[in-house]
């Protein structure tokens, strides 16, 4: 666990925040390299990263409330200074692709710019910023998974902060960022296929949907919250899923309706 890497004029560069940056630029680089040269995308991806940085931060507390009502005869007895790290401690990632959506819905519609082409664009992007953020929470010591033998050959050892008592973990944050990426790059080859009309949105939703269900049973922080058999989010990826899979049916769709018509345009030129 390195949750600071270097020192720059007596200021500690923390490793979570520095990948999360190095995510940011690799996804601007790969969205420029496939084609977003239109002058409204450095904006709607800057409006982009600020909606995922506020819901971001707001998944944790809002997910937090009902805990709070059910244990507040405990919780009203705690220190004050207490609540706060509780409800704002960490950052999620589902929170800040809600935020981050919604953020660009809004912009969009406002500014009548076509929804579909520049999601579709921000997809493979997306996918490859969160494989950087993954190795960032590696090293943040968060998001770590289940407990594993010390010769479990993806173990990773974390040592106690206070009694320096290692715990080996199974290194689920390494395996999802290898994940991520491969993913980025299945959606980087959808992108070039069909371009714009909402396939690689869907496909991203669809297959990371997929992806998280399953890594969240390799999870071993509880502190992310687990309701029932599943956690939020296993909740969230079964929604996810499912709106994935009505987008891209009602693309295909749309698609299938428009190859007749210009079947029978191409004809009458002929």
């Amino acid at each position: 666990m390195y949750p600071f890497l270097f020192e720059i004029f007596g200021r500690q560069i923390g490793t979570y925040g520095l990948f999360m940056i190095l995510g940011a630029v690799a996804a601007w680089f790969l969205v420029r390299l496939l084609g977003g040269k239109d002058r409204d995308i450095p904006l709607v991806f800057l409006i982009c990263i600020c909606g995922g940085l506020i819901g971001a931060f707001l998944l944790r507390p809002i997910t937090r409330i009902p805990e709070i009502f059910i244990n507040w005869e405990h919780i009203r007895q705690l220190p004050p200074g207490w609540l706060f790290p509780y409800l704002f401690g960490e950052i999620v990632f589902y929170g800040g692709l809600i935020g981050g959506v919604i953020a660009m819905l809004l912009y969009c519609r406002r500014f009548n710019i076509p929804i579909l082409p520049v999601a579709d664009l921000f997809a493979p992007a997306l996918a490859l910023a969160h494989s950087f953020g993954r190795v960032g929470c590696f090293f943040g010591g968060c998001c770590y998974g289940i407990p594993v033998s010390a010769s479990h050959p993806f173990a990773a050892i974390y040592p106690h902060p206070l009694t320096g008592q290692v715990y080996p973990r199974l290194a689920i944050q390494l395996i999802e960022a290898a994940c991520l990426l491969i993913l980025a790059v299945i959606l980087v080859i959808v992108y070039k296929k069909t371009a714009g009309k909402g396939i690689a949105l869907s496909s991203y939703g669809i297959l990371y949907s997929v992806l998280r269900f399953v890594i969240e049973f390799f999870r071993g922080d509880m502190a992310r919250g687990v309701y029932g058999p599943f956690s939020t989010s296993q909740y969230i990826s079964m929604v996810l899923f499912i709106v994935s899979v009505v987008v891209l049916m009602r693309v295909l769709r749309k698609a299938q309706c428009a190859a007749p018509e210009f079947r029978i345009r191409t004809g009458e030129n002929n």
